[in-house]
Order: C-alpha cells, then sequence, then structure tokens
C-alpha cells in the first residue's frame, strides 16, 4: 500500500489537492495539507497548536513555508498558493514524487538538480522539515518564506495594522508573536542559515474547500521575510518551528512502514489520542472536532486496548468519571461545559465501552469493583429520570424527548431545528439500555453484589418483551426506527443493527437475522452503512455543498464507516463461519478508503450514491476505531 505519487499525479492539481497528508503530534499539534503543497483548507497549516489559553481549539501559527531555490540565473518557486483565478506560484510543476511514508516525503526536480524534503513532528508538537540536495552539480541557494497567520482554525486572518510585526532574533533563527494572548512561534534552522527581514502581506490567498462547504475563504498571510541558506550536494539543512525554542535542531528516525491494513489502522488510531493540559481524551476527527463524549466513547475500545494502549483506556475514563452528571456525559464541544449534556446515548455507550473492556481485557467483576459506582449512577437516572425527559416507561424502555434537542447519534440541526429529531423511543438507544442492564446484573453478579442483583434481575425480561412488542412487526419483519406516542416511524436506518451486535439481544434468532438482512439489501455499501434507504422519498444520495445542504444530507443517506464494525458484529452473530468470509470480502476494501481522502486514515462519510466519495471530517475518530474493531472481529485476535 506504499503508494508513491509520480509527477504527471502531482501536477494534475484536482488530483494532488484532493490527498491530504497529517502528522500529528502526541501532545495534539499538527501539521496537515495536501500532497500538492497547496493549502485547500483553513484548516491547513504546519504548525497549528493548542492554545490553551485561549481557547480549546487549535490554531493556526505557521500557515505554509514557501521554497525557492536559486541555481546561478535560474530561479525555481518550490510553493504553491490559490488566489483569485490562478495558482501562483505552481510549485508543482517541479515535482517528481510524493510518499506519505514512514513520514510525508517529496522530490523536486529543479534544471539538473533534485532536492527532498521530508517532514515529522515530534511528540512535543515542533515541526522538522529536513532539505536534502540529492543531485547537484555545485552549490545551490535555498530560501524559506515562512508565512504566518496566528488565529483559530475555524477563522480566516485578514492584514491587520495591529498585528506585532517585530522579529525577536533567538539561537538558528527567529521568533513572532502576532498577537500578545498567542504563544510565541520560534523559526530556526541550520547550516549557518541567515533570516532577512522583508515584511509584507500575501492577500487573498484562497481555500477552495472552505468555498465549496459555503464559508469565508480568503484570508491574508503574513510573510516577516526569508531564510536564506547555502545547499551543499549531498548536505542536508533543517528547518524547525515550534511554539517552544529548540536547544538542538535534530530529525528523529521515523517509526517503521505498516506492513498491513492492520498496522496501517494501528497508525492512524495513534493520531486522535491526544495529550493536553487537561489530561488524555481522544479528538473526535480533523479537523474541527475536539473532544466529543458519545464519539469518545464509541471509539474507546478501537483506539485503546484493541490497539494495544489499555492504559490510554483507563486514563480517559477516569476523565469521564469527572464530567458524567446525573447519569449523563457531555456530549458536543468542550467537555467540561454543562450546557453540553444533551445526549441520550452517550451513557449507553460508555456502558458498552466498558463491556468491551471487560470482555477483551479485565473481566466482568474487575469492571463492576472499579467503575461499578458510575454504571449504578447512569441505570438509577435513566430508571426513575434525567435531564432532557430521559426517563424509563412502565413498559422498560427509554424515552426521550425535549423541544430543540436532538438527543441521538443523529443529531444535525439547521436553524434550532433537528433534521432527524427521533423524540420517544428510539430503538438503538433501548437496545443500549437492554444491553446495559443484562450486562451490569452479570457483572455485579460475578463481582458478588447480590444486592444490585436482586433489585434490577427481573428488568430483562420486561425490557425484551417490551422492545418487541413496540419496535417489532412481523409484516415488515425489520424493526421501527422510533416510536413516539404510539406511532411508530418505519424508516430504514441503520439504528436497528444495534438491536443485534450487541453482546445483549432482546430479539429472537429469525428476528436477528430479519433485521441482518434488511440492513444489507438496503444500507450496505463497501464504505459503510447508509443512514437512510434509497428507496425512501427523504433519501439524499449526495453529501456536500453548503452547511445546510451537508446538514439535510447528513442523516439522510450519508454513509458512515463506523457502522460497519457493528454491521460485521450482527453478521457473525447470526450467520457463523458464512458470514466472517463475506465480512472479509468486505474488510478488502479498507486498503483503498485508507488512500482516498487523508492519506492512511479513514474519513466521516461517504456519499450514499455510488461511488461513494468521502466527505466531512477527513479523518474520524470512530471510523478508524471501529474498522480496527472490525478486523479483530473477523481475524479473531
Amino acid at each position: 500500500m506504499r503508494t508513491i505519487y509520480d509527477r504527471s499525479q502531482l501536477k494534475d492539481l484536482a488530483f494532488s489537492n484532493s490527498k491530504e497528508f497529517l502528522a500529528v503530534a502526541a501532545k495534539g499539534n499538527y501539521a496537515a495539507g495536501t500532497i500538492a503543497g497547496c493549502n485547500t483548507r483553513k484548516y491547513h497549516g504546519l504548525v497549528v497548536a493548542l492554545q490553551p489559553q485561549i481557547d480549546e481549539d487549535h490554531h493556526v501559527l505557521l500557515a505554509s513555508l514557501d521554497e525557492t531555490v536559486i541555481d546561478g540565473d535560474h530561479t525555481y518557486d518550490l510553493g504553491i498558493h490559490k488566489y483569485p483565478n490562478v495558482y501562483a506560484p505552481d510549485g508543482a510543476q517541479y515535482m517528481a514524487s510524493f510518499t506519505a511514508l514512514p513520514i510525508p516525503c517529496w522530490t523536486f526536480e529543479c534544471g539538473e538538480n533534485t532536492i527532498s524534503k521530508e517532514l515529522q513532528i515530534d511528540d512535543e508538537g515542533s515541526l522538522t522539515i529536513r532539505y536534502t540536495l540529492t543531485k547537484a552539480n555545485a552549490p545551490l541557494v535555498l530560501r524559506l518564506h515562512p508565512l504566518l497567520a496566528f488565529r483559530n482554525m475555524h477563522w480566516v486572518r485578514r492584514a491587520d495594522e495591529h498585528a506585532d510585526k517585530t522579529v525577536h532574533y533567538i539561537n538558528d533563527g527567529i521568533s513572532m508573536q502576532l498577537y500578545p494572548q498567542y504563544s510565541s512561534l520560534f523559526l530556526q534552522m541550520t547550516g549557518d542559515a541567515v533570516f532577512k527581514e522583508a515584511g509584507y502581506w500575501y492577500y487573498n490567498v484562497e481555500y477552495p474547500i472552505e468555498r465549496e462547504r459555503g464559508y469565508e475563504y480568503q484570508e491574508d498571510l503574513y510573510g516577516p521575510g526569508y531564510f536564506e541558506v547555502t545547499l551543499h550536494p549531498g548536505n542536508s539543512v533543517i528547518f524547525s518551528g515550534a511554539i517552544t525554542e529548540r536547544q538542538q535542531l535534530v530529525c528523529r528516525a521515523p517509526k517503521p512502514v505498516p506492513q498491513t491494513t492492520r498496522e496501517y489502522l494501528l497508525k492512524a488510531a495513534s493520531r486522535f489520542v491526544i495529550h493536553t493540559s487537561g489530561g488524555l481524551s481522544i479528538k473526535a476527527g480533523y479537523y474541527w472536532f475536539g473532544s466529543w463524549g458519545r464519539d469518545t466513547c464509541i471509539s474507546l475500545p478501537g483506539l485503546t486496548f484493541l490497539a494495544g494502549n489499555a492504559g490510554a483506556f483507563t486514563s480517559i475514563m477516569s476523565l469521564l468519571r469527572v464530567l458524567l452528571k446525573d447519569g449523563l456525559l457531555p456530549n458536543t464541544g468542550n467537555l467540561r461545559d454543562e450546557s453540553k449534556y444533551a445526549t441520550v446515548d452517550a451513557s449507553m455507550w460508555f456502558v458498552w465501552a466498558l463491556q468491551q473492556y471487560a470482555i477483551h481485557e479485565i473481566g466482568t467483576a474487575a469492571v463492576w469493583n472499579i467503575y461499578g459506582d458510575l454504571l449504578k449512577d447512569i441505570l438509577y437516572h435513566y430508571r426513575y429520570g434525567t435531564a432532557f425527559n430521559i426517563h424509563m416507561d412502565p413498559d422498560g424502555l427509554i424515552s426521550a424527548a425535549y423541544p430543540g434537542k436532538a438527543l441521538t447519534w443523529m443529531d444535525a440541526v439547521i436553524n434550532d431545528t433537528p433534521i432527524t429529531q427521533r423524540p420517544g423511543k428510539p430503538v438503538e438507544v433501548n437496545a443500549l439500555w437492554y444491553n446495559a442492564i443484562c450486562f451490569c446484573v452479570n457483572a455485579a453478579r460475578d463481582a458478588g453484589d447480590h444486592v444490585f442483583v436482586e433489585e434490577w434481575r427481573e428488568f430483562p425480561a420486561l425490557i425484551a418483551t417490551g422492545f418487541v412488542k413496540c419496535f417489532w412487526d412481523d409484516s415488515h419483519q425489520y424493526l421501527a426506527d422510533v416510536v413516539h406516542e404510539n406511532i411508530r416511524d418505519w424508516s430504514i436506518r441503520p439504528n436497528q443493527i444495534f438491536a443485534v451486535a450487541l453482546p445483549y439481544s432482546p430479539l429472537d434468532e429469525v428476528q436477528q437475522k430479519a433485521v441482518v438482512a434488511i440492513v444489507k439489501q438496503e444500507l450496505l455499501t463497501p464504505r459503510g452503512l447508509r443512514t437512510l434507504s434509497p428507496q425512501d422519498p427523504n433519501y439524499i444520495g449526495h453529501y456536500g455543498g453548503s452547511q445546510l445542504e451537508r446538514d439535510h444530507a447528513y442523516h439522510q443517506g450519508t454513509v458512515w464507516p463506523w457502522l460497519l464494525g457493528h454491521y460485521a458484529a450482527a453478521l457473525l452473530k447470526t450467520a457463523g463461519e458464512a458470514g466472517k468470509e463475506e465480512l472479509k470480502e468486505l474488510f478488502s476494501h479498507v486498503e483503498s478508503a485508507l488512500e482516498e481522502c487523508c492519506l492512511y486514515s479513514i474519513p466521516e462519510v461517504y456519499n450514499g450514491d455510488a461511488p461513494h466519495v468521502a466527505g466531512g471530517a477527513v479523518a474520524q475518530a470512530w471510523s478508524v476505531a471501529e474498522f480496527i474493531r472490525f478486523e479483530r472481529l473477523i481475524s479473531g485476535t
């Protein structure tokens, strides 16, 4: 899978601008862009750093670094930017090759000279770029022009007379701090490089993808000047960009190149487990998602202990323990914001994550002994009622409805109006509820908590009976998606698959097989499950356009890869070895998915219609996590 992109691909900007690289530090800073070298998103940049003194978001400090090679009378500008109606300069014409592994590496051919450029980011978040003159008859001059933004990743910058454009000289380079609330940006270079001040603004740099998405797409970047160094044949120089001054500029040895699809997924998983000032957390997706409760719980097994990092699981659980309030976990945005608890299923996924931890790591009794207080807190609050009208009805099922809120994972909202509000009794919430109580009763029994077992042991039968009566219909042969005020919504959605996939199911064998059959027939694609059947009049097969258009399509047919892990579990449960062979064929498509958008990661969503073009966040935590679990399910390891 170690693809090397050649000159013809790189010169085709429609192609090379569609492939993105992403390098992430353990402490959360990242560098990202296209393989063409052109930033097509406001989220792209070379030093994109967390600034906790400002907010919880990433901030673009060093937007780009333009290279110029001077060979006698010949000048080669290797950078590339999109301006109104033009790309300038067009550095892609000099690109001979690119590979993202083991680290992003470009090869440029400038006349008779060949230069390699290798990019990496260390665990502390410092960017390092090494330039090597691999072929030349004589030394060349290399100039590096840093372009600065100093702004929140969600915004764009305009030329600002109030920006502090003072250049501070340090060992091997300079530091800049355009605004006092920001960390200083340290730019350093080896090889006896000198920095020459020549400050000016680059006006109207465009980000084409932001334009497509309906956002502001032009900004002005500040260039303070350039580094200049003589590059000798066979020698290298190193450039560094960081929010701390580096005492020594060196490149670390890259990690080994993955050899299997599993190894690629494990490498991708490491990008989402972030060490921040507040502790370990999971970033839900690149670039614009933060640490979200529901996403965290769904992603935890695949990104932590199934990826060989059980310590990360217990660390993140310690954070979630603090955040649990009245049986609920916060979902969107900053997990410490108490206004973000409007979710009915995040706590149920929390229980599922602990259940998976018990299955794969420490057993049910140990989980109950460590986390039993949290599990009880959730169950009692759901049983007797908590915020957002979340409560258990007499039939044992969970109901939830709140004006203006979409409480399930299908939570797109436009102008304070949910697109798929699904009030009442959502099928997956009640499948999770049944599974949670069965797990907790058995875990408590294994741990010797007889008081809890005695109080809750009758509930599984009550809920199973209520579940079948509420959601199942023999004439339809599948489950209703949601039931509200005794009205069943028979839209064919993937939410019913959880009633089969979870370790405990309220359905009998015949019903389980019927559910898997309808999901396979109407919703299954090589990239994930559609969120609505194409036969439904509300189906939208294309995800794209403005935010309004995207939000309308988000859960109305758009394909979500993370659902494949649960489809795999459901098929294995109902079809055994025959299902495993089918799943191996389905999993074989992961290899091509890893190279479609952000190289060697899995995006958030795909179009419902073939050819299922990628969309949304370019790298999504639960997509990668559930593909890891998918692989473990079919490999049996």
